[in-house]
């Protein structure tokens, strides 16, 4: 059970990068939701993933929050669940360059903490872990379907 909790929050590791975990845990998540989106041929398979890798990102969450305390660095589910959010904006004609920037804005947001990214982080245990990345997930998001509603119309 431990072996599974240390690799569901460390995102099988990327969380003990010794340089950025956190954007370690986001590029797994965004290679994943590409590798996912291509195999899918960019179909609903992203989507339906989102619940259970939100509820496998929580538990990484308890768990790191257990075994480490607070919000440690090498915990990183809560990276992969909000920069997955971030990717589901990206339409299959943006490609590798479209999750790209959903990473990229994803990371933006989760380093600087606009509000209500801030108002997460203020909360303590696993849900306050996970939580601030999904809001900066969402934000992400929306600017992307911006982009894609305003510059690029179907």
């Amino acid at each position: 059970m431990r072996f599974m909790g240390t690799a569901a929050a460390t995102v099988f590791g990327s969380g003990y990068s010794p340089f950025a975990p956190g954007t370690a845990g986001s590029l797994v998540a965004a290679g994943a939701f590409l590798l996912t989106a291509e195999l899918s041929g960019w179909g609903n398979l992203p989507i339906i993933l989102l619940l259970p890798i939100s509820v496998l990102g929580y538990w990484g969450c308890f768990f790191g929050h257990r075994m480490w305390g607070g919000d440690p660095s090498k915990v990183t589910s809560d990276e992969f669940v909000g920069c997955w959010i971030a990717c589901l904006a990206v339409p299959s004609r943006w490609g590798i360059l479209g999750i790209l920037a959903a990473f990229l804005l994803f990371r933006v947001f989760d380093i600087l903490k606009p509000w209500p990214v801030c108002r997460f982080d203020r909360m303590t245990g696993p849900a306050g872990i996970l939580l601030d990345d999904v809001a900066a997930g969402i934000i992400a998001f929306l600017i992307l379907l911006a982009g894609r509603l305003l510059h690029f119309p179907s």
